[in-house]
């Protein structure tokens, strides 16, 4: 077992550099500078000022060795604005382009290069969960009165619109938060589920307190009334209980995907529809909803295949007239904007990530609940990245959420940080978190 240690440093032991960002991506997008057609919203702001220092850290391998992930990632963030560049020219490409590396990259950075120990990890878990069950204070009398009190108060405040209408659900209105929208804040409180389960609760029942918020985390996100945040709810919530049944079980995950792999082709062979379209009919509020998802994915597979390696950057796709633009499968859109190439360097780094992390052995017991609740997590939002565009707020969390994860491929039990390079015959302080 690795003994506690609580941090002096930031703010409730969160690095301050975590808290800062964590905040920024609360705020609604009117808390927002624009420099010319360039929008900078709160967490762009953090991440800007971020970036470079975070980059100089990495590349000089101050907060440990540089990775193969962390290569992948760039090479991703460098073909999306390969992909703009073609798209709209040098100027826009780079404009648009480092905008997207600065908040997918530099999410990804504010994880990987602050959260270094398991005590980091767990200081964020703990804020993080703490902050989903405090905002229903304010959700719980907004999903019964239409008053949406977080957003319109913190964006008025700033002189931006005030939340627009959506059709209530269940019979309560759906619920923003501080966000710009309910799937924003369904998926943000979502994701603190495996965190309060595994870190929080230490999967214990007996620990009333901690599954008091798992409980507060889950009404957190039924709030949302919306059908994303659901299905991130509900597929954490399965591999979860795959885990208890089996904990004791070698192989349970191999078995696992296994039968993931038998369903889909039994699907195929027996159903007269597609795994694809039988997910979404099953995993989305209404038959309008699916069958515009269905189309979606039928039109954007063929933009895919029309333009597979650089995609059509932020230019309009081919679709029926009477369709939106709007295209809500966030793996869909990553192809077809910047190519094949990119979706495929951004799923080898998510997944070579988790299997690294996953292959370590005899970590201590509270290890092994924190690398539960991250790949949990990470599973969560991925499945329901199909049915969901990831944006604002919440690309920025997911990036940040996969390098939250990143120290548990390399750091060492026992050790209450991560260990840091030093090249041979140079003696060296260990450098002190930024900020």
């Amino acid at each position: 077992m690795v003994a506690r240690v609580s941090s002096s440093r930031g703010i409730m032991g969160v690095p301050t550099a975590i808290a800062v960002f964590f905040l920024a991506v609360m705020l609604p997008t009117a808390v927002s500078l624009n420099l010319g057609g360039l929008r900078l919203s709160a967490y762009r702001v953090v991440l800007i000022v971020l970036f470079l220092p975070m980059l100089v850290q990495l590349l000089s391998g101050q907060r440990g060795r540089i990775t193969i992930f962390d290569i992948l990632l760039l090479l991703h963030c460098t073909w999306a604005v390969i992909a703009l560049i073609k798209w709209g020219g040098l100027g826009q490409g780079i404009e648009s382009g480092g905008i997207y590396f600065v908040e997918c990259a530099g999410a990804y950075l504010v994880g990987r290069l602050y959260i270094r120990s398991y005590e980091d990890f767990a200081a964020v878990a703990q804020a993080y969960v703490a902050v989903v069950v405090a905002t229903l204070f304010f959700t719980i009398p907004e999903a019964l009165t239409g008053i949406h009190i977080l957003h319109d108060s913190i964006s008025g405040a700033f002189g931006g619109a005030r939340a627009p209408f959506i059709e209530p659900r269940m019979g309560i209105e759906r619920t923003f938060g501080p966000f710009d929208h309910p799937i924003l804040y369904g998926v943000f409180c979502a994701s603190a589920f495996s965190l309060a389960y595994f870190v929080v609760a230490e999967r214990r029942f007996s620990n009333l307190r901690g599954m008091a918020k798992v409980f507060g985390v889950g009404l957190a996100t039924f709030m949302s009334a919306s059908g994303g945040p659901y299905l991130v709810l509900m597929m954490q919530g399965f591999v979860a209980l795959w885990e208890r049944a089996f904990s004791r079980v070698q192989g349970r995950w191999a078995a696992l995907f296994s039968l993931m792999a038998l369903a889909y082709i039994a699907i195929d062979l027996f159903s007269t529809k597609t795994p694809f379209h039988v997910f979404v009919n099953n995993f989305t509020f209404s038959k309008q909803s699916a069958y515009n998802r269905i189309l979606l994915f039928e039109y954007g597979t063929a933009e895919v295949a029309r333009h597979p390696v650089f995609g059509i950057g932020l230019g309009d796709w081919e679709r029926p007239a009477w369709m939106s633009d709007s295209m809500d499968n966030f793996w869909l859109v990553t192809a077809v904007r910047y190519g094949l190439p990119a979706f495929f360097l951004l799923v080898a780094m998510l997944l070579g990530l988790i299997w690294a992390a996953g292959q370590r052995k005899s970590l201590p017991t509270e290890w092994r609940r924190a690398r539960h609740a991250w790949a949990f997590t990470l599973f969560g939002i991925s499945v329901a990245a199909a049915t969901v565009h990831l944006w604002n707020a919440l690309f920025v969390l997911f990036f940040f959420l996969i390098g939250a994860g990143a120290w548990l491929q390399d750091a060492r039990p026992g050790k209450t940080r991560l260990p840091l390079h030093t090249p041979p015959a140079v003696s060296r302080v260990r450098p002190q978190r930024l900020l």
